[in-house]
């Protein structure tokens, strides 16, 4: 079972459209290095300012200090390459709400990360067996799904499929505590 309270733990976030914006937010706010992988030049980097801004306005509601802001700004990593994703422990998905990208990026990950690698998606309406199917070791793919704004709602679903191995879904529920989620 992967240890998600380790100092050491790396996430990656495919897609930086809203959701995974608001994703790798949580994950770097919790201590968490993150690495944000975008298809689109440049979004990354845009999400990257925007979870800045967002960051700027919790220091001036004296909701979170500078030196926190700061430290989260610096554990969000942008990556121009999907490889580079290679040292994350999980990797959460948030593209196009479609079956067939979903399933070529789980397999595409599936090559270059460990074995014991999560690998997340956040649908909120796909099958989670079906974007498994693809992957050669299944068990460890799950459903994560986040609520929008992610920073503010504070619950996310964790969802199994047929084959997603138990560790899996606890170590997602564990995830969710460490950043201040709720686990359903």
């Amino acid at each position: 079972m992967l240890d998600i309270h380790r100092s050491d733990l790396v996430a990656g976030v495919a897609g930086s459209g809203t959701m995974g914006r608001g994703i790798a937010q949580v994950l770097a706010q919790c201590g968490v290095r993150t690495l944000v992988f975008d298809s689109k030049p440049g979004a990354a980097q845009a999400a990257k300012d925007a979870i800045g801004k967002s960051l700027a306005g919790l220091v001036q509601k004296a909701r979170v200090s500078q030196s926190d802001a700061d430290q989260t700004l610096a554990r969000i990593e942008i990556v121009d390459a999907l490889a580079a994703l290679k040292p994350c422990h999980v990797v959460v998905e948030a593209i196009i709400e479609q079956l067939a990208p979903k399933q070529e990026l789980f397999k595409a990950l599936e090559a270059l990360v460990a074995d014991t690698c999560i690998l997340a998606s956040n649908t909120s309406s796909l099958s989670v067996t079906a974007m498994a199917a693809a992957c050669a070791r299944p068990g460890r793919v799950a459903g994560y799904h986040f609520f929008n704004p992610v920073p503010v709602m504070k619950i996310v679903e964790v969802v199994d499929g047929e084959l997603t191995e138990p560790w899996v879904g606890d170590a997602l529920m564990a995830l969710a505590r460490r950043y201040g989620h709720k686990p359903v």
